[in-house]
């Protein structure tokens, strides 16, 4: 090819480079271009208006339309022997539950450690019980057949005929009066009168009861008290029938008994 053919399409390819050219320096000395939308009136309206609703839309209650007739079609036997010939009902069945032996409770064996302890602990409430059972109806038992007259002085010393004169405040000597008359032991009785008469004079403030005190002594202290003839004579009849050993039947006590309970009255 020869040089010349070249020319024409130089200059094509210059001209259109220079109209690119042209064309970007143009654009980049105008602005951003901005389209202007037009301007909207935007109305407010209160919050009232806006949910309000025109009432003739529910001035008419609503009619549904009327349903169409469902046509029945008649299913041969044979039909839907056939449809269901695939169909196993059998998985939707619930299977019956098989009922589990009930457990024997607290099973007692050489190797159930648990069920022997409570065994056990059983055993020993039962053996407790029957003990205090037991031991209730001895002591029941035990307080019929002790003696009537039994008391306990607040030193802890049981007191009998023997230790009754020293503790002659904390005694019913009214109880060994009985005994003894019971028993025709008249010496016993007359000693046990003399007694009540030494306690009442006591209790009455005519003297002052002492165990180192003898007859005498009480004596002296009542020689100017209303009954003091009548105490004299009682001791006198005590002494010797208590200390003289002098023989005393019921005849005899019979004659002396009356002296002590008048004297008795008069303290």
């Amino acid at each position: 090819m020869r040089p010349s053919s070249l020319i024409p399409h130089s200059s094509f390819l210059f001209s259109f480079l220079l109209l690119i050219w042209g064309y970007t320096a143009l654009c980049a000395q105008q602005p951003d271009s901005v389209v202007a939308l037009p301007e909207v009136e935007v109305i407010e309206a209160a919050p009232e208006t806006l949910m309000e609703e025109p009432e003739e839309v529910y001035s008419q209650p609503y009619t549904p339309p009327p349903a169409r007739p469902v046509a029945m079609r008649a299913l041969e036997e044979q039909q839907w022997a056939k449809a269901a010939s695939g169909l196993d009902y059998s998985k939707d069945v619930p299977k019956p539950k098989k009922e589990e032996p009930e457990k024997p409770k607290n099973p007692i064996n050489p190797f159930d450690w648990g069920g022997i302890a409570s065994w056990l602990g059983q055993l020993l409430q039962v053996l407790a019980i029957m003990a205090a059972i037991a031991g209730i109806a001895y002591a029941i038992y035990h307080s019929m057949n002790a003696p009537r007259n039994r008391q306990i002085a607040r030193d802890g010393v049981e007191i009998t005929v023997d230790n009754v004169e020293q503790y002659i405040h904390e005694t019913d000597l009214e109880r060994f009066l009985r005994e003894a008359l019971t028993a025709g032991n008249y010496p016993l009785a007359i000693r046990l009168y003399y007694l009540q008469v030494i306690k009442q004079l006591s209790e009455s403030g005519a003297i002052r009861w002492s165990r180192e005190k003898t007859n005498r002594d009480y004596l002296r202290e009542t020689r100017t008290h209303r009954a003091a003839a009548d105490f004299r004579a009682t001791t006198r009849i005590y002494e010797r029938v208590w200390y003289g050993n002098q023989p005393l039947d019921a005849t005899a006590f019979q004659q002396l008994e009356p002296e002590f309970k008048n004297l008795l009255t008069r303290i």
